[in-house]
């Protein structure tokens, strides 16, 4: 579970582990709304966000990132790879970083949700590494789940 509550400080926004957010108005302590309302987020919110327009951005556990607006429907949504681990906001609220379990950083237009994969490595422990002979720029990592090739002057 994870709470974002707005700058005014009227209203807390939960994420739950079922997929939905709750709307509490924190001076009255009772709940207002949830949503949203026709499909919840798959394997729970695993963070929040409040774009400077009111509009909230929600990471799920099945790679889901959805925008919703004041009243908890869905806007925009779009799909990652790995579940949603966090959220960060650019100061002028236009984009942000999302992170993943699978250790992917994409970097996401908050208005359209157009994901682009920026930063990229192994998820898993790394088992070995091997260097061609004569030429040390270049080397290849295995993981548990795949092989990666490495070029240490662009990196």
């Amino acid at each position: 579970m994870n709470v974002i509550i707005e700058p005014n400080d009227r209203f807390a926004y939960v994420g739950t582990k079922t997929g939905d957010i709750v709307e509490i108005n924190i001076d009255r302590a009772i709940y207002t709304k949830c949503g949203p309302a026709r499909k919840l987020l798959g394997q729970g919110i695993n963070c929040l966000a409040l774009l400077p327009n009111g509009d909230l951005l929600a990471g799920s556990g099945d790679g889901t990132i959805a925008k919703l607006g004041s009243n908890l429907q869905l806007k925009a949504s779009c799909t990652v790879l790995g579940s949603v681990t966090s959220i960060t906001l650019t100061a002028d609220g236009t984009h942000f970083f999302a992170g993943t379990s699978q250790s992917n950083i994409y970097w996401v237009d908050a208005d359209q949700l157009n994901p682009e994969l920026r930063n990229t490595c192994h998820y898993e422990k790394i088992n070995d590494i091997q260097f061609p002979y004569g030429y040390s720029e270049l080397f290849a990592t295995c993981s548990v789940n795949d092989i990666r090739i490495w070029n240490s002057r662009n990196r």
